[in-house]
């Protein structure tokens, strides 16, 4: 056979295979081009993407305008990438961190939604701030600690409830020095976010007392989890204890402006089977977010202290008044007549 032939023989077939690319497909043909694009995503190319259907490169959606040679191939590449860069991770069944991290830090919130692991989630702007709250507190205090300031009472709130359904940009963890789960609300986050975030904490390689370390999310409405280690007291907590329980909240909220996050929930930490007093460590908390807000009150939205008790929950209604004054609430009797 001629050269000229073979030569017709090859663009022939490269012709062919431009035209079976433009028709609708579950995946690009055998390309090396698509192949690359298509692994570098989403793992292995021949493996659909865990229990979601396939997507379709759409018609046109290679450039391909007759030739099909090396040139076009290399600008389809290019505009296939972001349809395979959206293909969709199951996060209940990943096991790469880093791919579920990265792959959630390109959906908006909406599109977050669909990958937490409830779906009773509660918005930040469901959760009453301290100004509002403060409207049914009848306790009344003669000399607050700090005086008023309103801007303050709307950067606060007291929410009882479950941490890990609170939509916000991070929720703390009351954690253990390993960061790999343990009881309480350690646990519950652990298991509400997936064992990626167990993967993750592997990494971070233990947390001293008083110190913060983040994570993603995963499968929680909070974009990040900041685990803490608070003290363990027996008794009255000394004051180097109270410093380290103060410095696991300051260590979290530098952690908050560092990755430029508006808005935190906080558990109790180092109460209850911790051995830590309720009223002693409202003291040090509450002390700790109104200096701290004093300073940074226009770098965040809002801070929530989230209780699951109804005795921390009383103790904070007590408290708060004291650091965070608020207008005083109105006669709630019957109007006189006269």
């Amino acid at each position: 056979m001629s050269l000229r032939s073979q030569v017709s023989g090859r663009l022939a077939q490269l012709r062919a295979a431009g035209q079976l690319l433009c028709v609708p497909r579950p995946w690009p043909g055998p390309s090396a081009g698509a192949t690359r694009t298509r692994s570098s995503a989403c793992g292995s190319p021949g493996v659909p993407g865990r229990g979601q259907p396939r997507l379709a490169a759409p018609s046109g959606s290679w450039g391909l305008g007759g030739g099909g040679g090396g040139a076009e191939r290399s600008a389809g590449v290019r505009t296939w990438a972001p349809l395979a860069m959206a293909a969709k991770v199951d996060l209940s069944t990943s096991t790469d961190w880093k791919e579920a991290k990265s792959f959630l830090k390109g959906l908006s919130d909406k599109q977050r939604e669909e990958h937490y692991f409830c779906k009773d989630f509660i918005r930040l702007k469901k959760i009453p701030t301290w100004k509002e709250t403060a409207k049914g507190v009848t306790t009344k205090v003669e000399e607050p600690k700090y005086k008023k300031d309103k801007q303050l009472n709307e950067k606060v709130s007291l929410f009882r409830g479950d941490i890990t359904k609170l939509e916000v940009d991070a929720i703390v963890n009351a954690a253990n020095s390993s960061l790999l789960g343990g009881g309480g609300v350690d646990g519950c986050i652990h298991r509400a976010a997936g064992p990626l975030l167990t993967d993750e904490c592997r990494t971070l390689q233990s947390c001293e007392t008083g110190k913060a370390k983040i994570t993603g999310g995963y499968r929680l409405p909070a974009k990040y989890v900041i685990h803490t280690v608070g003290p363990i007291a027996h008794g009255e907590p000394s004051a180097s204890q109270a410093a380290e329980l103060r410095s696991c909240y300051l260590s979290s909220l530098d952690l908050l402006l560092e990755h430029r996050l508006r808005s935190a929930a906080f558990p109790c930490i180092s109460t209850g089977v911790f051995g830590y007093p309720s009223e002693a460590a409202a003291e040090v908390v509450l002390a700790a977010l109104r200096e701290w807000l004093e300073q940074h009150k226009d770098k965040v939205d809002r801070l929530i202290i989230c209780v699951f008790l109804e005795k921390d929950e009383s103790v904070y209604l007590q408290r708060l008044p004291h650091y965070f004054p608020a207008d005083s609430p109105g006669p709630t009797g019957p109007r006189s007549q006269l």
